[in-house]
């Protein structure tokens, strides 16, 4: 999260044992249906199941970081620490999301949409699979100049990796770019629990925007981490369950 170590650490604990009750959910969901076609069990929800529980990984990094900065002038041992979690917290942040949402939409797309829906959510999951990776490499390349530090909240200066990132942190266009990849796949779909789940991570960025934009990458992936929770009932609604 973006308040302090306990409170992220606490997420995580939350998060990924939830993850992992919503995924177990979905994969019987699944075994269900297919031995039962005739159901309305839907398929295609595993890759969904599994947000809370990578959200809670993602907040368990962050509690790393704000344990480097906390006891960071206790001595340099520290150092590694907060570089190696802020990485991995920002490999969350840029890249790891902008697969894993279209992944997800395209999962469920393929099973329960049209061919041709399925095929353009496909599409739009491999370019945001090359901007993730576009945006995590100069990051994995130069790990030293990731440097967080306290601003309200974690502030994750990226300047020094030059033009591209400064396009995507900075820049309305950049950011409409990243977001809209997170957001629009989702709300593509005809499943209006899922499409739901879309309008809250876009309200959650537009709250996020508004009220803490210098500290924009912790302030949105704790408001996402929260509404994550949501996906325990999405895969358990009583017509995924049964016919």
């Amino acid at each position: 999260m973006c308040f302090s170590a306990s409170a992220s650490f606490t997420a995580a604990a939350v998060l990924i044992p939830l993850g992992l009750y919503s995924t177990h959910i979905a994969r019987t969901n699944e075994a269900l249906a297919a031995k039962d076609p005739d159901k309305r069990m839907r398929r295609g929800y595993v890759p969904l199941a599994l947000v809370p529980m990578f959200f809670g990984i993602q907040q368990l990094f962050e509690g790393l970081v704000w344990t480097g900065i906390d006891y960071g002038q206790a001595g340099a041992a520290l150092q590694p620490l907060t570089t190696i979690s802020s990485v991995g917290f920002l490999f969350f942040a840029y890249c790891f999301w902008m697969l894993w949402i279209p992944w997800c939409a395209y999962s469920i797309a393929r099973e329960n949409e049209s061919r041709a829906l399925a095929g353009r959510l496909q599409k739009v999951w491999w370019v945001a699979s090359v901007l993730g990776v576009g945006f995590i490499l100069p990051i994995l390349f130069n790990p030293p100049t990731v440097q967080p530090a306290l601003h309200g909240r974690l502030l994750y200066n990226l300047s020094e990796l030059g033009l591209w990132h400064n396009f995507v942190n900075t820049e309305p266009l950049g950011e409409l770019i990243y977001w809209a990849f997170i957001v629009l796949p989702l709300v593509f779909l005809s499943d209006k629990a899922v499409r739901l789940f879309g309008v809250l991570i876009f309200v959650s960025i537009l709250l996020t925007w508004i009220t803490y934009a210098a500290t924009f990458n912790s302030v949105w992936c704790f408001y996402c981490a929260v509404l994550s929770i949501m996906v325990i009932w999405i895969v358990n609604r009583q017509e995924m369950r049964h016919a």
